[in-house]
């Protein structure tokens, strides 16, 4: 029987990771995975399904992904009756017996962990077993749904390798595991419905881990729900990433508030080689509370403060529309945040996801959410919906100039005219709407230009203003067209001192060291210069200066001089 797993992934860099671990585990030549995206035309993603001509299908489903899957699903069985259509996920695993109600298109439903539950599915299916004792599977008897009891956890060092030797991995995002399973049950998530945490064997880990460096990927993601969670194992593994060497970057979501001396001194030498996704979700202890989180807010900013002070990357979550969070509250969150300066700040929104506890008690909180995934709110007893709409607003803006990095010393500089953080965005999304600017795509010259005459509007010094801008585009690369308010003319009469300054080994030695190592030509394709009438990186002051940038491999030098 031909088998085709099908991965429909949120952007073509990434990886299905489940439908991987079900090939890999029932280990059959005829099972087949075929990988497309939620941004590819449905139309054509049915006709590469159908030209593969299999005869049964199975489907990963999650909440990115289902109206495309039940699109796929339903047209698949008008085509080809014949095929035989399974459902496998997280967004299928909590109202199964619901969807073979509804949707006629649909034969199987796999519920929870797919490796042990799909096997015995497909054993059954070539006549070695029968459907009713098989645990973990919803199918229809009589015309009737019937949902058998979970499968048990599958021993995670069952499962092989689910990575092809002969696959370009060179420039994805890979997905794994070394754990599954959240000792945590925060009430929003669907990992609080399973508290049991199981891992891998550090040495399965180790193995596995080797491969993808060895392949040269450039971001594993691994996607334990709770990294450091266990002090001892998380700092094993960062152990066996220090061994391993190479430039692969390791993507891990932990919770600031376990973070200790034991953990940071686990980072040390590999900071570079770290990306870490910090769910702080609300500063707001009654919310915390509400949603069974550790309502020990301090301990949790301190946690980030710590990583930053280390040197990883940090991207923190925060989440509104929680119990008991009003706008006061979440803006408290998010200044709260911002003031700590993490290289990214994701302002989420809540998402009633299936089986959750918030998702059971919505009624009770007034809260009011999309019916269709992602089962975003839209408003509760705490929040009205044009709340969220600012909200969602000053998301974006965050999102185009605070997390891109290309505008922090502007941002530095119009964040002191403001008394808290928030109040920038606000009067900055309060800009963005009163010239219509929320549904149009802007390209990063509009950006900065935009940024600079909504500076006017504040009545800033506009050659600070300039100098600032000019420094960002410099500082991030000069990509693409510069900024209207950048005079790059006056650049020009640097040149003959700037060539004398990359000439001399003693100013590179204390100025500019990692220039050193560089020949003339290969020099001066990696530099650029400009004049600045403010020294725009000591206090904003009044001051002619001269700054050459360095574009190296892991970012940008810049050194400075007087004129």
């Amino acid at each position: 029987m031909k088998v085709l797993l099908v991965g429909l992934n949120s952007k073509y860099i990434h990886t299905n990771l489940a439908v991987r671990n079900l090939a890999a585990y029932c280990r059959s030549d005829d099972i087949r995975i075929f990988e497309a995206t939620i941004n590819d035309s449905m139309d054509d993603v049915l006709e590469e399904i159908i030209l593969r001509a299999p005869q049964m299908v199975a489907f990963s489903c999650y909440i990115w992904n289902i109206d495309h899957v039940h699109f796929l699903a339903e047209n698949l069985k008008k085509v080809s009756p014949e095929i035989t259509v399974v459902l496998g996920g997280p967004e299928v695993s909590h109202d199964a017996g619901e969807i073979l109600k509804r949707c006629n298109y649909v034969d199987y439903i796999i519920i929870g962990e797919g490796e042990y539950a799909f096997k015995a599915f497909l054993d059954a299916f070539r006549g070695y077993g029968r459907l009713s004792e098989i645990p973990g599977i919803a199918y229809r008897q009589d015309g009737r749904p019937c949902v058998n009891p979970p499968a048990a956890y599958v021993d995670l060092n069952e499962i092989p390798f689910s990575y092809d030797e002969r696959e370009d991995l060179s420039h994805r995002l890979v997905y794994y595991e070394t754990s599954r399973g959240c000792p945590f049950r925060c009430a929003f998530c669907l990992s609080s419905l399973d508290t049991t945490v199981r891992t891998a064997s550090l040495e399965k880990v180790e193995r596995d881990l080797s491969f993808f460096v060895r392949k040269r990927v450039d971001t594993v993601k691994l996607v334990d729900r709770s990294f450091n969670c266990d002090t001892e194992r998380a700092v094993a593994i960062l152990d066996i990433i220090r061994r391993l060497g190479g430039n692969t970057v390791f993507h891990c979501e932990i919770n600031p508030e376990l973070v200790n001396d034991r953990f940071l001194k686990g980072l040390e030498g590999i900071e570079n080689k770290l990306r870490f996704e910090v769910g702080i979700q609300t500063t707001n202890p009654e919310s915390l509370k509400e949603i069974s989180r550790n309502p020990d807010v301090k301990r949790a900013l301190r946690g980030i403060e710590l990583l930053k002070a280390a040197g990883v990357k940090l991207h923190v979550d925060l989440i509104a529309g929680l119990p008991y969070d009003d706008f006061e509250s979440f803006s408290r969150s998010f200044d709260d945040v911002y003031q700590l300066e993490p290289d990214e700040i994701q302002l989420g929104f809540l998402k009633l996801l299936k089986g959750t506890r918030l998702r059971d008690k919505s009624g009770q909180y007034g809260i009011v959410y999309r019916s269709r995934a992602p089962y975003e709110i839209l408003y509760s007893d705490w929040m009205s919906y044009e709340e969220f709409v600012v909200l969602k607003g000053i998301a974006k803006l965050v999102d185009k100039y605070y997390n891109t990095g290309r505008f922090k010393h502007c941002l530095a500089y119009l964040r002191g005219t403001f008394e808290r953080p928030l109040e920038l965005y606000l009067s900055l999304y309060s800009y963005w709407r009163q010239n219509e600017l929320s549904r149009k795509e802007l390209s990063l010259k509009s950006l900065y230009d935009h940024l600079y005459r909504y500076a006017a509007t504040l009545n800033l010094d506009p050659e600070l203003v300039k100098d600032l801008i000019k420094f960002d585009f410099m500082y991030s690369g000069c990509k693409g067209s510069p900024p209207d308010c950048i005079n790059r003319e006056e650049d020009r009469r640097l040149k003959d001192r700037v060539r004398s300054l990359m000439g001399s080994q003693e100013w590179l030695r204390q100025n500019l060291s990692r220039a050193k190592v560089l020949a003339g030509g290969e020099l001066w394709k990696k530099i650029s210069y400009g004049y600045f009438s403010h020294d725009v990186t000591s206090g904003f002051r009044k001051r002619e200066t001269g700054v050459i940038f360095l574009y190296d491999g892991d970012g940008t030098h810049f050194a400075k001089f007087n004129l």
